[in-house]
Formats: structure tokens, C-alpha cells, sequence
């Protein structure tokens, strides 16, 4: 070794001051400490220890501080390149808005670690934030089935396949619907259209609302920002992401209820602070977005994993219902509501009804007389109810029971006669020819036995 290379090491600073720095959570300490040191100059096995301290600076930081971040992921990389490091840059670069970077080094990383299926399913989210359906569609569909990121990236590839459809019957400009503001009810619903909404386009158009709130519309839906001062130039990201999953949930909805909502949608943007401000703390951790006066409100902080795409097929269910309801929704029961949209929710995720471990906990609660009645949950919110996830787990099964004893049309047909003024335990009768308390024992009797 030479003498000026061992002047080079005795010089650089040791992995174990990047530790101490690490152990502080000092990270622009530890880059500024380590931004000049180089691989040539430092002994292999400091190295490796030291890409390791950088890579942990970069997944702390990743979700907040993303321009340093991905500093330090660059440095952790050029020491030793690994997988986990080589995404943390990926998702680092999307964050900092740097994606032709993002997209080189998930290529580098598909090419160095050709059995981790990671890189193809980043890939595939990245070619979703930029909109290109068809390579989005191609990535994802490599992503083995069996693999720990198959089940994620099975649920963007519905987006993907979404937002990758041609649509059949472009619509021209003349043919926008009219805007509508957000706290005027749409009119109320005629004959009910016959068209498939698959052949209806999904092209979008720009406007302006009476605040002065740039808009972006098509004949299934309408965002806006919920703040006038953002324009959609500045949540184009997130607008996109929204709009392909909402996609998929309006799909959903209409292949399991065999209806489609007529009216657009529409969809408020909150950013992460505006929802935890209006919606709360933990809403704005807990949930994707929720369905309320005619709206659906979506939360920034909230990452299109299979588990929120679900919600959002769950809430795009209510604003259909809604509308079949004559806008009339508080006529209806809330565990029919909440029910019909678990159920379809339940349908999205594979399973004909509810799932195993819904099953198990019905029977539990059933046995041991703890259920709530219909009657309870008739009024109010259910999350308001004693334990939420056993009302809404029972409202999903009442509707399940519903649906195998007349079907999905009558159901819906439930909804439209009761939106329009007949009252709902005279209807009820009439079309399944039992009282509800009459098939709440049935129900429960079947539960028990489950």
C-alpha cells in the first residue's frame, strides 16, 4: 500500500464516527461529515459499514427531508451497492421529484438484483405517477404472483389496466357535462342509462369553479384542490394516483351492482395537513378518503396500497347509491348502506361474502348474544356504535343475506323505491316477503351456526 493512500485512510473519518453520528440521528452532520470521502479512499470493510449507516440516514429520512435523503442514499450506494439502498435513492429521486433518476437506478437495481421483484414493482408505481398505463401494466404484470410484493402489485395493476384502457367513444368538448358546484345537489335521477360506462370517455377537460379553483373533470368525475390557492399543476401526482384508483373503484362498483352513477363525481383533494385539520388525527392515518355530501374527500397522506384501494371501492359505492337514492340516502337504514358497500368491498377482494375471519368473529359475537340489531344500527354512524368493526362486519352480512335471497337488482331496487318516498319497512316486505326483525333472526340463527 502506499504511502499516499495510507495518508488518505489515516485522514478520512472512521465508520464508527458515522455510527455515533447515526445513533444521534445527526444525519446533516453525517453527510456534511462524509460528503468528500470516496470508496478509493476508504478500507472495504469501513465501507460496507459505512453504506449501511448512510442507508439507515436515508430511510429516516426518506418520507420528510427527501432532497438529504437522497444525498445520503447516492453515498450509501457509491460505497457498496445493495438493494435496499438502491431503492431508498428510487423512492428518495420520486419524492425530490427527480424521476428520470428514479427510474435509472431502479433499472440498475432490476439488472444488479435480478430476483428482487421490488424493482418491478416500483417501476410499475412509477410508471402509474406518470401516467403511462401500458408500461405501468407490463412491469407489474412481471412481478411474480407468489413473490411478497405479488398481492401489491396484483391491486395497481387493476389501476394500471384502468388507466391503460382506450376509450371507445371519445368525447368531444362540446359534449363536457356542465360543472356543478360541490354543495348543490345534481338533479334528480331519470330513466336509468343503459350505457356501459367502460364506452363512455374517460378523457379529461380543464375548468374553473366559482372560487376560482382550477378543475379537471370527465364524464365520471371532477377534482378540485380543497385549497383556492393551489392550483392542479401543483398536485398533478397526487391527482393521477387518485384518479387511476378511483377509476378501478368505479369499475368495481358497477360490475358487482350491475348500475353506474350518472352524475360525474366529485372529488375534493385535501393535502395531508388540510385533512388532519378537518378530518383529524387519526383519520387522516387511518383512512384514504371517505364519501360525504356528494363528495368523495381524499387524503393526501394516504399511499394507494390494496388496503386503501378497497376503501375507495367502498366509498365510490355510497356516492352510487347515493344518487339511486334520489339523493335521499337518509331514508335508507345505515347498515343497508354501509353494508351494501362493505359487501361490494368484500367482492373486490375475492371473497363471495364475508371472509373467514369476518365469519369466525360473527359467530363468536352471535353465540354469545353480543350482536348489535338492525334496529340499533338503523340511525347514525356505525363508527359511532359500541365496537364499529363488529356493525359494520354484521351489516355486510345482512346485506349478504339479501343478496341470496333475491339478488343484487333487487337490492338496488330497494334503494330507488325507497329514495323516492316509499317507506322502507313497507318495501322491505313487499320484496322479500318477510318483516326485517323476521329475517334478523334468520340471519342470526345462521351466524351461530356458521
Amino acid at each position: 500500500m502506499t504511502g499516499l493512500l495510507l495518508a488518505a485512510l489515516a485522514a478520512a473519518p472512521s465508520a464508527s464516527v458515522a455510527e455515533r453520528l447515526a445513533a444521534r440521528k445527526q444525519w446533516d452532520e453525517l453527510y456534511l461529515t462524509f460528503a468528500t470521502a470516496t470508496p478509493e479512499g476508504t478500507a472495504p470493510d469501513e465501507g460496507t459499514r459505512l453504506a449501511r449507516v448512510l442507508l439507515k440516514g436515508c430511510a429516516a429520512l426518506v418520507g420528510g427531508d427527501a432532497a438529504l435523503a437522497l444525498s445520503l442514499g447516492e453515498k450509501s450506494v457509491a460505497f457498496a451497492s445493495s438493494a435496499d439502498g438502491l431503492l431508498c435513492v428510487a423512492r428518495a429521486a420520486v419524492k425530490a421529484d427527480q424521476r428520470g433518476e428514479a427510474d435509472e437506478v431502479l433499472s440498475r437495481g432490476a439488472k444488479e438484483f435480478p430476483h428482487d421483484a421490488r424493482f418491478a414493482l416500483e417501476q410499475g408505481r412509477l410508471a402509474l405517477l406518470e401516467h403511462d398505463g401500458p408500461r405501468a401494466v407490463a412491469l407489474l404484470s412481471s412481478v411474480p404472483g407468489e413473490s411478497r410484493q405479488g398481492r401489491e402489485a396484483a391491486g395497481l395493476l387493476k389501476q394500471a389496466r384502468a388507466l391503460a384502457a382506450p376509450s371507445a367513444v371519445p368525447m368531444p368538448p362540446s359534449a363536457a357535462r356542465p360543472e356543478v358546484p360541490i354543495d348543490r345537489a345534481p338533479p334528480r335521477r331519470g330513466a336509468r342509462s343503459t350505457v356501459d360506462p367502460g364506452q363512455v370517455s374517460a378523457s379529461y377537460q380543464s375548468g374553473v369553479d366559482d372560487e376560482g379553483r382550477r378543475t379537471r373533470f370527465n364524464a365520471h368525475f371532477r377534482f378540485r384542490s380543497f385549497s383556492a390557492q393551489r392550483d392542479f399543476g401543483q398536485r398533478a401526482d397526487y391527482e393521477g394516483t387518485v384518479q387511476a384508483a378511483l377509476e378501478v373503484a368505479r369499475l368495481e362498483a358497477q360490475k358487482v351492482l350491475g348500475v353506474s352513477r350518472e352524475a360525474p363525481t366529485d372529488v375534493i383533494l385535501y393535502s395531508r395537513d388540510e385533512f388532519t385539520m378537518h378530518h383529524g388525527a387519526q383519520a387522516a392515518r387511518s383512512i384514504a378518503g371517505f364519501y360525504s355530501d356528494n363528495a368523495i374527500r381524499m387524503n393526501d397522506s394516504a399511499e394507494m396500497n390494496d388496503r386503501n384501494q378497497a376503501t375507495l371501492v367502498h366509498e365510490y359505492v355510497h356516492a352510487t347509491l347515493d344518487e339511486v337514492a334520489s339523493f335521499h340516502g337518509g331514508r335508507l337504514p345505515t347498515w343497508l348502506h354501509e353494508g351494501t358497500a362493505e359487501w361490494v368491498e368484500w367482492r373486490h377482494q375475492g371473497f363471495d361474502g364475508p371472509p373467514a375471519q369476518v365469519k369466525s368473529m360473527l359467530r363468536q359475537h352471535a353465540a354469545s348474544g353480543r350482536l348489535p340489531s338492525l334496529t340499533e344500527m338503523a340511525k347514525g354512524r356505525l363508527v359511532d356504535q359500541g365496537n364499529p368493526e363488529v356493525s359494520y362486519a354484521l351489516s355486510g352480512a345482512a346485506v349478504d343475506e339479501l343478496v341470496r335471497k333475491d339478488g343484487v337488482a333487487s337490492l338496488v331496487a330497494l334503494f330507488e323505491e325507497v329514495g323516492k318516498g316509499a317507506p322502507f319497512e313497507v318495501a322491505f316486505e313487499k320484496r322479500y316477503g318477510e318483516p326485517l326483525d323476521q329475517l334478523e333472526r334468520h340471519l342470526v340463527e345462521d351466524l351461530k351456526s356458521r
